[in-house]
């Protein structure tokens, strides 16, 4: 199964939940549109400039889930269930 890499707000973390999207369909990194689904594996990144202003991106790996009721009240139809790996720079791997 592919992982698509999806745009995310890493503001909307809460805990092992990352709100993913208020629509179905979403642009991937390339903007290609990708329609969401339960059980999905998805890499969400979000740019994140170091101390010093050189690029570096925040990782998080996991499987698309419906947002639950106390998010979904806020408008996100999507949700990642982050993985073991939790939420971490690309330049820490």
């Amino acid at each position: 199964m592919a992982t698509f890499r999806i745009p995310a707000d890493f503001n909307g973390l809460f805990g092992e939940l990352l709100c993913l999207a208020h629509e179905d369909v979403v642009p991937d990194e390339r903007g290609d549109l990708v329609r969401l689904r339960e059980g999905m594996k998805v890499t969400a990144f979000e740019p994140d400039p170091d101390v010093d202003g050189a690029p570096d991106e925040l990782l998080a790996d996991g499987v698309v889930e419906a947002s639950p009721d106390w998010v979904s009240c806020n408008g996100s139809r999507w949700v990642l269930r982050i993985d073991s790996r939790g939420v971490r720079h690309r330049s820490d791997e």
